[in-house]
């Protein structure tokens, strides 16, 4: 696997927790609230004329509707406004990758070159509703399947994939996913843990928890049960299964949900005798 690394990848676990995300924070400073977020985000969709119609949740300062298409949804800023606020300096071009992510044609064909498996948590699998292709994969993680579209991803419901079964898209998730193998890079300056991230898709991280190819490849390091942390939709931390390792874990856990960016799961998990559980706190 590759070295490539991102920001947070030359720290160790308390600089991270000291120094990665408090400072960012206390710098957000780019808008006052999110209901201003929200204003500007809807201008920039009014004035290209990206939307048929835009309207403000009274209710909800991180949420609007919108139209587009004939088909209504309901857009949530909590993430991308966390982002913002942490990133007071550097952040227009994801504003733009997310104001495309939004208004991107999801009635295209699926490619299955696109179709990949993505880690969410049963809360997340109830409030995309039955039609969409997931699965159980252990603790109150489910693998949850989609198509890697530009700056999107697209949840897949059955038509999305017609004449396939749930086997048949699984086994081409799986290897479009294992073609991102040579683009991981590591860190191993938690000392009982590693961080691993996938150079140019991070979100596909976590991903990597499904692929035997991934780890074999980690059997040197971690050779039989390991802890997993994937708080973020973007990090993957493994450490070793060791009581003593877990309260290190936690509070990088807790660092991570605390910046409230692409949050993935609180909770602590493991992979014993290759299936993923729960950690008990």
């Amino acid at each position: 696997m590759g070295t490539g690394r991102r920001a947070i990848l030359g720290m160790g676990l308390l600089s991270f927790l000291a120094a990665c995300w408090k400072p960012a924070r206390a710098g957000a400073t780019s808008f006052a609230d999110i209901a201003e977020f929200r204003q500007h985000i809807m201008a920039i969709i009014g004035d290209r004329h990206l939307a048929e119609l835009l309207v403000e949740d009274p209710a909800n300062p991180a949420q609007f509707k919108m139209t587009m298409r004939g088909e209504q949804s309901t857009i949530d800023l909590t993430n991308i406004f966390a982002y913002v606020q942490a990133n007071p300096q550097d952040n227009s071009a994801d504003v733009e990758r997310f104001i495309r992510s939004i208004t991107y044609d999801h009635s295209q064909p699926v490619n299955e070159g696109d179709i990949v498996a993505v880690i969410r948590t049963e809360d997340y699998a109830r409030a995309i509703g039955p039609e969409f292709l997931r699965e159980p994969l252990g603790a109150d993680l489910v693998i949850v399947y989609m198509a890697d579209e530009p700056d999107a991803m697209k949840t897949l419901a059955r038509k999305d994939v017609p004449g396939k079964s749930l086997a048949d898209v699984r086994k081409i998730a799986l290897g479009n996913l294992s073609k991102w193998l040579p683009k991981v890079g590591s860190n191993d300056e938690l000392k009982d843990g590693v961080l691993y991230a996938v150079d140019g898709n991070e979100l596909l991280s976590t991903s990597l928890i499904l692929l035997d190819e991934f780890w074999k490849a980690v059997a040197d390091r971690f050779p039989g049960d390991v802890l997993i942390a994937i708080p973020r939709k973007d990090q993957l931390f493994l450490f070793d299964d060791r009581p003593q390792v877990r309260a290190g874990a936690r509070r990088l856990i807790d660092a991570t949900i605390e910046d409230g960016a692409n949050i993935l799961s609180p909770r602590l998990y493991a992979r014993r005798g290759g299936k993923i559980v729960a950690v008990a706190d």
